[in-house]
């Protein structure tokens, strides 16, 4: 059976976004899958929560993330209408890279190699002229590079003007059941803003095989993305939980669920206003911000510069790669 271009298209945007609930999954809950105090392995419960809620998410971007979606149209990001071929090379480029990274257990953001496979891939094909270069600097990469540190800064201060105090020097704690709510509900949190601020990125690509079917494209993508997502989380998404669980371990349950809170309103404030988020990169921001401490920040700066070395580039070879194999075929 040979499948159309529509068909492949699609199931380009389903393995993207089965990749993509692989690798996310487990960061957004990933607080929540500490091992307990006899060091028995995280269970799965928490990625059914954060699988479900990343759903909702894809769901909802519909109707609130829709600024967000044109902004990775290929259309608006390059100064001519590519072919399904450029297309189909990014998405497998991207997920190819995003699937590599989950099985050895290495948290990346899912937009950057977005990103890198779009803009490395039409340099490569049609040249350095081809790219909207201002709209790529000003609505792409300033909020990307933006997210994490203001989240960094804003829960810092916010964490100071929120503490509870007890005992003078001595901090209150709240009650156990409600500080155990309060962190379930931030991994939902989060979770769900993960799913409002990705699910455009990728559904605008798999819009792209769509066009002669406007109807379609405005809820077909999306559908696709939400079991996608939920599929990638139940399936793999425990490969990240390890590396992930490692950097909230210097953080109390309290610091934990402030951070995930100050992540989910920075990602689903640019998800709203149509400025793309790297949710991974703004959650490194926030526990560097509430940690305070210099061995947590440098951490997380050093994870925040990663995505920008290492998955911008590797997502957009691997495209190329894929380009340049599928065209000699």
């Amino acid at each position: 059976m040979i499948l159309t271009i529509e068909e492949l298209g699609l199931a380009a945007l389903f393995a993207l976004a089965f990749a993509n609930g692989a690798n996310d999954a487990g960061k957004s809950v990933a607080s929540l899958m500490m091992p307990g105090p006899s060091g028995s392995p995280p269970k799965r419960k928490p990625l059914i929560w954060g699988g479900f809620f990343t759903g909702i998410g894809s769901v909802s971007a519909i109707l609130i993330s829709g600024r967000l979606f044109t902004v990775f149209t290929p259309q608006t990001l390059l100064h001519t209408t590519p072919e399904s071929s450029f297309v189909l090379a990014a998405l497998a480029g991207a997920t190819l890279w995003i699937l590599a990274a989950t099985l050895l257990r290495l948290p990346v953001s899912s937009t950057h190699a977005i990103i890198g496979a779009l803009v490395l891939l039409a340099v490569y094909l049609f040249g350095v002229s081809v790219i909207q270069w201002e709209f790529l600097l000003y609505r792409v990469v300033l909020p990307l590079a933006g997210g994490p540190i203001a989240a960094l800064v804003g829960i810092y201060f916010l964490d100071r003007l929120t503490r509870r105090t007890g005992a003078p020097g001595k901090p209150r704690s709240p009650r156990p059941r409600l500080a155990s709510i309060e962190h379930w509900g931030s991994g939902a949190a989060v979770s769900y803003a993960r799913g409002i601020n990705d699910a455009p990125k990728m559904a605008a690509l798999g819009a792209f095989f769509l066009l002669a079917n406007p109807s379609e494209a405005a809820w077909v993508p999306y559908s696709i993305v939400a079991v996608a997502v939920l599929l990638g989380s139940l399936v793999l998404g425990h490969r990240v939980v390890v590396t992930a669980i490692g950097r909230h371990s210097a953080l109390d349950q309290v610091q934990r669920s402030k951070a995930g809170a100050a992540t989910a309103l920075v990602v689903s404030a640019g998800a709203f206003l149509g400025a793309p988020m790297s949710t991974t990169q703004v959650h490194e921001g926030s526990n560097a911000g509430i940690g305070g401490r210099g061995s947590v920040i440098k951490s997380s700066l050093k994870s925040m510069l990663l995505p920008w070395l290492v998955t911008l580039p590797a997502a957009g070879i691997l495209a190329i790669v894929i380009s340049y194999v599928g065209t000699h075929l």
